[in-house]
């Protein structure tokens, strides 16, 4: 049986209406606006030198004050060219102020020959030490907090300095400068 044969006739189905808001058409054209966005942007940016550039980028890093634009705003009253006041500029950052002095070489010499400078205090008490071996003019010694390798002029852990490296009597023996002499351990 066909459609030819039916008693009845079949109406056709009725049109539809279209929608212009379909959801393909709002991401496509939401991706245009983007797109004219984005070739306008660098545009703005070229035009608008005194916002954009390098002198404004400054100034917004060091915290001065910004400068007024170099258009006038307008009054709208009388339709003329208003000056806008200018800003004063805030003190820079990292201004030139002197915050001490450095003697000349002739009065520090004068000076430290009239006050003498009092000794630096260790913050704790001087701790004794034991010399392990010497090596090439080298010492190692070791105290409670660990072992250290000196040299001549170094300070010890009981706050004296290393005047040398002898040896005496087939031992190596570490001289410091008030006399003291510490002998290496038996080999």
């Amino acid at each position: 049986m066909t459609d030819l044969d039916a008693d009845v006739p079949v109406p056709p189905l009725p049109a539809r209406k279209k929608v212009f808001w379909t959801t393909d058409r709002i991401v496509g054209w939401s991706g245009a606006a983007i797109a004219l966005i984005a070739a306008f942007f660098p545009w703005y940016v070229f035009v608008n030198e005194d916002k954009f550039g390098v002198e404004a980028l400054r100034q917004m890093v060091s915290g001065d004050a910004v400068p007024p634009s170099r258009t006038s705003a307008l009054d709208n009253s009388s339709n003329r060219a208003v000056q806008r006041p200018r800003v004063a500029a805030l003190p820079r950052s990292e201004d030139n102020l002197v915050t001490g002095t450095v003697p000349a070489a002739e009065e520090e010499a004068t000076s430290a020959e009239k006050v003498p400078m009092p000794d630096q205090p260790f913050p704790s008490a001087p701790r004794d030490f034991r010399l392990l071996k010497v090596i090439k003019d080298q010492a190692m010694i070791e105290d409670a907090t660990g072992i250290y390798v000196v040299h001549k002029g170094d300070v010890l852990p009981d706050r004296t300095k290393v005047a040398g490296l002898e040896k005496r009597s087939g031992k190596w023996v570490l001289v410091t400068d008030t006399g003291a002499a510490y002998s290496a351990a038996e080999d």
